[in-house]
């Protein structure tokens, strides 16, 4: 079966629940932000239906497709139902990745779903037998990048969901500024939530209804002027060099220049998944070089250096820490009476952690 991306949702909710839904799902493409939403569906529907286990398996060159059979065929832990997250690295499996996938096809196990993910697809082999046989029990999801008008369309629908409306010159600004890149997009979005929704500016004019902010082409350049005049990413760059001193200089102009805490916040958060979701999947078997090559190709050399330093790291601690400081933000937990000295004085500490500084080196979890 072949669906679009923005089908998955409604087809898995639809039927999620049955006997027979699909257990393997193939998705491929070239744009990164579709392909990352369309698998967290994926497995977020495998967990809702008790799939509590799951197993990564990074299929490069030297890849032995055995491993695909052995996992297909072992018994869960606590006899649980797992989720294989397969990732094929190379534009086809070859002959003996075709020929086990056919074999998995052969013979679904009940208690498993297998995600597979792979670059895009192009001529033959979108034919493969291999893929064949996946559309004809499981699920077929192929992710092509947006043009401008789908780009922009896009954008206005997840404005919705997150509260804002936006003017057709706010949308056509910001799709030109993401060039199609709706990662980058996503980004911007949540900032627009941030500075305008989320009390970062007093817009009172903006305010369409009690749950929905407008936005209009002025606050998306307002957004953008703030970021190069408040340096958040100039916060982000230093934290990832470990450069302490330069930590704190640029804490202390944030903070000086009244920036929205939600914004830092937000930017910290941001860089704090990033660099825990990286070390999750080098300890699941990637290599350093594969999981920097995805990013934006400025931005591989800071976050690899950052990654190297932060394998070491208590991400159960780095990631409480998070969450502590989006309470305190919000007035809520033990401290929320200290006020905003004691949340930038939070946030201080959490990018010095990030930074690298003693109090987080330790064990890896």
């Amino acid at each position: 079966m072949k669906l679009n991306s923005d089908q998955l949702a409604s087809f898995l909710q639809q039927n999620g629940s049955k006997v027979n839904s699909p257990q393997v799902f193939l998705l491929t493409g070239d744009e990164p932000y579709q392909l990352m939403e369309a698998a967290d569906a994926v497995r977020a529907h495998a967990q809702n239906n008790g799939y509590s286990e799951r197993e990564v398996l990074h299929a490069d060159s030297s890849f032995k497709w055995g491993e695909l059979t052995g996992v297909s065929s072992s018994l869960s832990l606590f006899s649980e139902k797992k989720i294989i997250d397969l990732r094929i690295e190379m534009k086809t499996p070859g002959k003996a990745g075709s020929q086990a996938i056919r074999d998995y096809m052969d013979n679904i196990p009940e208690d498993k779903i297998l995600l597979i993910q792979t670059p895009k697809l192009v001529g033959a082999a979108r034919n493969a037998a291999w893929v064949k046989a996946i559309d004809k029990q499981g699920v077929v999801i192929q992710v092509w990048e947006l043009s401008a008008p789908q780009t922009m369309a896009w954008i206005s629908k997840k404005m919705r969901q997150l509260g804002m409306r936006a003017t057709p010159d706010a949308v056509r600004l910001l799709t030109e500024r993401v060039e199609g890149n709706l990662l980058a997009a996503y980004q911007e979005i949540n900032k627009l939530k941030l500075l305008f929704q989320e009390g970062g500016h007093s817009q009172p004019q903006s305010q369409t209804t009690q749950t929905e902010t407008l936005i209009d082409e002025e606050q998306v350049l307002a957004a953008v002027s703030d970021s190069s005049r408040f340096s958040i990413f100039d916060l982000s760059n230093a934290v990832m060099a470990g450069d302490l001193p330069r930590v704190q200089h640029i804490h202390h102009n944030l903070k000086e220049e009244g920036v929205p805490i939600q914004l830092i916040l937000w930017t910290l958060s941001d860089l704090s998944r990033q660099l825990y979701n990286a070390s999750f999947q080098i300890r699941n078997g990637m290599t350093a070089s594969q999981v920097v090559a995805k990013m934006a190709r400025p931005r591989q050399r800071p976050f690899q250096i950052a990654l190297t330093r932060m394998q070491s790291a208590n991400w159960s601690v780095i990631l409480k820490k998070n969450s502590d400081i989006d309470r305190l933000s919000k007035g809520q937990g033990e401290i929320a009476n200290k006020g905003l000295g004691r949340v930038w004085s939070e946030l201080l500490e959490l990018a010095l952690m990030l930074a690298g500084t003693e109090l987080m080196i330790s064990e890896a979890v």
